[in-house]
């Protein structure tokens, strides 16, 4: 397939404010695409070249790219970024400066689908010395077939700045209407299997009964249900009765896959993170006695000198960490506390009742220092819940969790099966102080604003964040 004919497709969602009639484009789109590339176009319709979990990046800078598109258009670097800083938009100045690039390849071809992701595909394997001119070569060769329109969303793609307004929403209802499934049983094979693509093919050829039959698969992340925020210990035990009562840990939630001495590790958001912490792994392979499961956890970073919690912050450079991993693994140390498991021997858990299956976890696990049970009660009685709550603070922790003994897991959903319970915090008093212009469908509005707090003894304002979520067009 061309790549052209997916180009076409970005610029029409582009134009289209409306998401139903951006659903309506792309089911129209995906109906008339051939197996062996469907897999990659709803990914590329997704605006990334790997599935959501894969540890795969292609590591280039909007400096970099700027680069090669003055070489491949003969546009002065100077004058390139000039033109983008007025444009707001590197995808739009590619589509302006390569309609009469001076560099094309000597037996130019049309692009093809498959073309630009075995390209990507080949981008990220390359490493150390001389890589990103071998990175910026094939970009170069990529842009040099291409048409300007090609351009505009090839860079776009490249520097994972799609930005045309297509959402899991809109590739969920598009899979649905195309293939004639309901987008509620999309979502939910989904949510077990996070990947558009493989969702698509199954929709595709299998229809609702693949989608129903899909199962988690192992060493590829689950999404993890989600909790519901309670109103408050009292009315939430008033209204479940007896439950399970977890310490609530400041730390990153992480889904353990272990096949054999295989271990692999992912966050809530199916990001690996399995190099970043070699004593987990190295201790779930020792510790952990079922040869086959996913099991649920949180990640804590503690301080040294008395095994306190730290902030996430601190776990966050941990998380980060992609280099001298060991050294900075002595400097924050952490543990990781088990509260679920979800597969075990084969068999996924998700249908069982919680209590059955953190009876399981229970059975499976061998506690050490790095990997322990999460800190837990069972209990319907509130000055006995409250205690604990208090001592969870005490100790450091964000709160608690509540969990409805016999709930099932639904992954990827906020079902009212597991709910928190924290300290209300004080709310902030913020101004807007700077912002950054958007990029893509914003590329003329201002998408990002700085947020400040007026500090009284200076007399000045002191950034503390930044906002762009949940703001409409």
């Amino acid at each position: 397939m061309e790549f052209r004919q997916l180009a076409e497709i970005y610029s029409r969602c582009e134009k289209t404010a409306g998401r139903l009639e951006m659903t309506d484009i792309i089911s129209d789109f995906l109906k008339n695409i051939d197996d062996a590339d469907l897999w990659q176009v709803i990914l590329f319709l997704r605006g990334t070249p790997f599935p959501s979990w894969e540890q795969a990046e292609l590591g280039i800078s909007d400096k970099l790219m700027n680069k090669v598109i003055s070489q491949v258009s003969g546009v002065s670097d100077v004058k390139l970024i000039e033109k983008i800083r007025d444009v707001g938009d590197i995808g739009q100045v590619a589509e302006e400066v390569l309609v009469n690039k001076s560099q094309t390849t000597l037996f130019s071809q049309a692009l093809t689908v498959e073309k630009v992701a075995s390209t990507m595909r080949r981008m990220v394997t390359l490493v150390g010395k001389g890589s990103q001119d071998k990175k910026l070569a094939y970009i170069s060769e990529l842009l040099s077939n291409a048409s300007a329109l090609e351009s505009r969303f090839l860079v776009r793609l490249i520097l994972g700045q799609l930005r045309i307004g297509v959402g899991d929403g809109v590739i969920r209802d598009s899979i649905a209407k195309a293939f004639e499934v309901e987008p509620t049983l999309v979502e939910s094979a989904y949510n077990m299997r996070p990947d558009w693509g493989v969702i698509a093919q199954i929709s595709k050829n299998e229809g609702a009964a693949g989608l129903l039959s899909l199962g988690l698969e192992l060493g590829k992340p689950v999404k993890v249900m989600l909790a519901q925020k309670a109103k408050g210990l009292n009315v939430a035990i008033e209204e479940l009765g007896e439950v399970v009562i977890e310490y609530k840990y400041d730390g990153a939630r992480v889904q353990i896959h272990k096949d054999g001495n295989s271990i692999r590790l992912f966050t809530r958001r199916l990001e690996e993170v399995t190099k970043q912490f070699p004593e987990i792994v190295e201790t779930c392979v020792e510790k952990i006695k079922v040869d086959n499961c996913v099991i649920e956890g949180e990640i804590v970073a503690y301080d040294v000198v008395d095994r306190r919690p730290l902030p996430f912050q601190n776990l966050s450079r941990r998380i980060k960490r992609k280099y001298d991993i060991k050294s900075l693994a002595e400097k924050i140390p952490v543990e990781v506390n088990l509260f679920d498991m979800i597969y075990s021997g084969g068999k996924a858990l998700v249908d069982l009742p919680f209590n059955v299956r953190r009876a399981k976890l229970i059975e499976s696990v061998i506690e050490s220092d790095i990997v322990r049970l999460a800190e837990s009660i069972v209990t319907s009685n509130i000055d006995e819940a409250s205690e604990f709550y208090r001592r969870s603070l005490d100790l450091g922790h964000e709160g608690v969790m509540l969990k409805v003994l016999d709930a099932p897991y639904k992954p990827g959903s906020r079902v009212g099966y597991m709910y928190k319970v924290k300290p209300v915090m004080e709310s902030l008093d913020l101004v807007v102080t700077g912002a950054t212009w958007g990029e893509g469908r914003r590329a003329q509005w201002l998408g990002s604003y700085l947020l400040s707090v007026y500090d009284s003894e200076s007399g000045s304002f002191l950034e503390i964040g930044r906002m762009a979520t949940g703001l409409t067009d």
